[in-house]
């Protein structure tokens, strides 16, 4: 199955003048949810939605507590999590202290696995119109309804 491509044009803000130039954008095509992939892993085993449940649970648990006692956690073919931090530099480095730190992330290395599906050769794309987006009070009344 295709990904679709939606196509905008942009412009470049260092470079205000000159035309806008035309990128594409993937248009996600829905949201696979945990209690989806894990009925999906259970069809495929012979453990339960449940058992799966438990252990997709446990695993983020766990990742959870490793990135905070500041590991790298590898799951060989899926991919690496760590931490990266962001902040202000200081002139020394006596002078920098844990205060500068403005920002954490968490950087995800996908593994070999993960990575082969982004191969050019083996993916589809089509071109299609772009996503509506939807106004500030269509926004509004989604978030209501969803409560």
């Amino acid at each position: 199955m295709p990904i679709n491509i939606s196509v905008s044009p942009r412009i470049n803000p260092r470079e205000k003048d000159e035309a806008p130039k035309y990128y594409g954008k993937v248009q996600t095509s829905g949201t696979i949810t945990f209690d989806t992939l894990a009925e999906d892993i259970a069809y495929a085993t012979t453990l339960t939605d449940g058992d799966v449940s438990n252990v997709l649970r446990a695993l983020v648990k766990q990742i959870k507590k490793h990135l905070a006692d500041g590991k790298i956690v590898s799951l060989d073919a899926l991919g690496t999590f760590q931490f990266q931090i962001s902040g202000k530099g200081a002139l020394t480095e006596k002078d920098y202290n844990t205060s500068l730190i403005e920002k954490v992330r968490i950087q995800y290395r996908p593994g070999r696995l993960v990575r082969e599906v982004q191969n050019l050769t083996t993916l589809q794309f089509k071109k299609v119109a772009p996503l509506k987006s939807k106004s500030k009070n269509e926004e509004e009344e989604g978030e209501e309804m969803t409560e």
